[in-house]
């Protein structure tokens, strides 16, 4: 049984991304790349610079009979070793805002340029943020700065929900 906080978010984001049976880039190795593999039949590289939760979240795709349909691999969200639209589809859900502001554009630059069909960003609305990070030195993604970013790659159509924003941007029609 795959557990986590924030569960039905991540099955909301895969629902909205459309990802049955798809090739997927999930940046940060987590529920959401298991949640993918079991439960929508998909592919899905995980990428992660934390070779601890990169191990750990493969250990737990053992246990869920899914890690054959999961690649993990050490990587750089802002410099993906990924050719031009390798994957269909492209996730960062609750990525950004460990990131450094300023190497937040290149990790969605990075996350357009690999994706085919579309990809999609969450982050934490203020209510979902403090519940998660209240105390800690972490500061949230603007989500108004983050729609304008995504502008420069599509329309993204906005879903919010109660502790978090989703942004789906199509790449093709």
């Amino acid at each position: 049984m795959i557990e986590g906080r924030y569960l039905e978010e991540r099955r909301t984001l895969l629902r909205l991304a459309g990802v049955e049976d798809r090739e997927v880039l999930d940046i940060g190795a987590g529920p959401l790349t298991l949640i993918a593999a079991s439960e929508y039949d998909c592919f899905v590289t995980s990428i992660d610079i934390d070779t601890e939760r990169l191990r750990e979240t493969e250990r737990l795709a053992e246990e869920e009979g899914v890690a054959k349909k999961i690649s993990f691999e050490e990587a750089d969200a802002a410099d993906l070793p990924y050719g031009d639209e390798a994957f269909d589809i492209g996730v960062c859900f609750g990525t950004l805002h460990h990131l450094e502001p300023e190497t937040r554009h290149a990790v969605l630059s990075e996350l357009a340029r690999v994706s085919y069909e579309r990809f999609i960003v969450a982050e934490f609305n203020e209510v979902g943020f403090s519940e998660l990070h209240g105390e800690d030195d972490l500061a949230p993604v603007d989500l108004a700065w983050l729609e304008e970013e995504l502008r420069a790659f599509g329309c993204p159509v906005v879903h919010p929900l109660e502790k978090m924003t989703i942004f789906v941007v199509e790449k093709k029609a």
